[in-house]
């Protein structure tokens, strides 16, 4: 509580060069039954008896503290703490938006470090600066496949994409006037083949996909962007967590023109779902369509390295309604906290997480699924959560969980009916054996 109150001579001085008698006329016009009476000088406390009043009022709170299995788009990671330690330094954490050129050449340096490692990751040439989250990325991604392919105006998405995606989506390009067509799933979560064909037609300018969707499944990306390339149709790939590159083929490799998603889970609490960071990385040939800003290396005539805005394309001084975006800032504070964490865990660090998370998360489904009344959806293999059917009503299920002090995973029916009673299970390295063996304690007196 870092507080020092004004002394008499400075309330004088300050009331004399507004040029007025007593601080009260400040607020004269406030009605008095609603104003405090002003403290006598005995009335008040000192800094070490406010901060113990403070203190015990706080000790009042309880919260329930649950052992939580939830994901769907925000997960429970092990920050590092020199995550924490580097973007609190005060020129880093400042209120200051980066904007234009003259911001500082450290900040612009972590810029061009995070968008380098986010290119390594993915697989792709080149990235921007980051953006708000990956819901607004999938937005900014199709409007970027429209501008590459400006004589189409149709673009696709899965349905087993995030439905809080599709809904930002949504507003993202019905807004400019671009067709959006849901590629339809079947019972177990997966794409419709024969859906999928029949609506990859002449009109179709870019083509969405989840990885893993929304179901923690792991479909075969490659021969369905395949096909879309076979129609010139540009491809991009999203994905909630960036981790799944450590342990699968990366963005790149399957054939996506771009790649986006969301940099949580490296170095960003969940924080009641946010503030986060998006990325977004692509094919060099596309950068002129890229949104945001892309920083870039250069070297001054005595061979000086510099860093510096070298693409700006909101461009809102000069291009106006031409611009490619109306992102005109990114998230600089939450890209460098990925950015420590990716360094921190480094190329071997990265795929040994994602072993782990993958290993743990296999773990639980293996075991969970030999309990009676708890079914699979699909054999896909899974990444950091899977898809179960319950033969048990979801409410009992929950109840019962909670009961425990567990929140079991997430309910998918709250987001669409045809999934009633499917139970989304988020494990990360978070997760030892003796909490996953008491989940599986739980889970058994309820549904076997």
């Amino acid at each position: 509580m870092d507080f020092i109150s004004n002394q008499k001579e400075q309330i004088s001085e300050m009331l004399q060069s507004m040029g007025i008698s007593k601080i009260d006329e400040l607020w004269q016009d406030i009605p008095e039954d609603i104003l405090l009476k002003v403290p006598e000088h005995d009335d008040g406390l000192s800094e070490c008896e406010g901060i113990k009043k403070l203190q015990t009022i706080a000790s009042k709170n309880t919260y329930q503290n649950y052992e939580s299995y939830i994901g769907a788009g925000a997960y429970y990671h092990y920050v590092p703490s020199i995550v924490r330690s580097v973007i609190g330094k005060s020129g880093f954490l400042t209120a200051y938006t980066p904007y234009q050129a003259e911001a500082s050449q450290g900040m612009l340096q972590t810029i061009y470090e995070f968008q380098t490692c986010i290119s390594r990751l993915t697989g792709l040439e080149m990235a921007n600066a980051s953006l708000y989250d990956a819901a607004s990325a999938c937005g900014e991604a199709l409007l970027m496949a429209r501008r590459i392919n400006r004589s189409r105006n149709k673009v696709l998405a899965p349905q087993n994409l995030h439905p809080n995606y599709q809904k930002v989506l949504k507003q993202y390009v019905e807004a400019s006037n671009i067709e959006l067509e849901f590629i339809p799933i079947t019972a177990d979560g997966k794409l419709d083949q024969e859906k999928f064909n029949e609506l990859l037609d002449e009109d179709v300018a870019g083509l969405l996909l989840s990885y893993p969707n929304v179901f923690g499944g792991i479909e075969d990306i490659k021969p369905l962007f395949e096909r879309a390339h076979e129609k010139g149709i540009v491809t991009v790939l999203c994905s909630s967590t960036p981790l799944v590159y450590g342990l699968y083929e990366c963005a790149g490799k399957l054939g996506a023109d771009i790649a986006v998603g969301d940099c949580q889970p490296l170095g960003i609490p969940l924080q009641l779902g946010g503030p986060y960071a998006g990325y977004l990385s692509c094919k060099r040939k596309f950068a002129r369509q890229i949104p945001g800003r892309v920083v870039g290396r250069t070297q001054d005539r005595a061979k000086n390295e510099g860093f510096v805005l070298t693409l700006q394309t909101r461009e809102q001084h000069i291009r106006r309604e031409k611009a490619t975006s109306n992102i005109c800032s990114n998230q600089a504070l939450y890209a460098l906290a990925s950015l420590v964490a990716m360094l921190w865990y480094g190329p071997v660090g990265l795929s040994k997480l994602a072993l782990t998370n993958f290993q743990r998360t296999a773990y639980l489904k293996q075991h969970l699924l030999k309990l009676s009344k708890v079914h699979k959806i699909n054999d896909d293999p899974n990444f950091n959560e899977f898809t179960v059917k319950l033969n048990k009503p979801m409410e009992k299920v929950l109840k019962h969980f909670r009961s425990h002090k567990i929140e079991p995973g997430f309910d998918l029916g709250f987001l669409n009916p045809q999934f009633k009673d499917h139970l989304l299970i988020n494990v990360t390295e978070m997760k030892d054996i003796k909490a996953l063996s008491r989940y599986l304690e739980v889970a058994s007196t309820i549904l076997s």
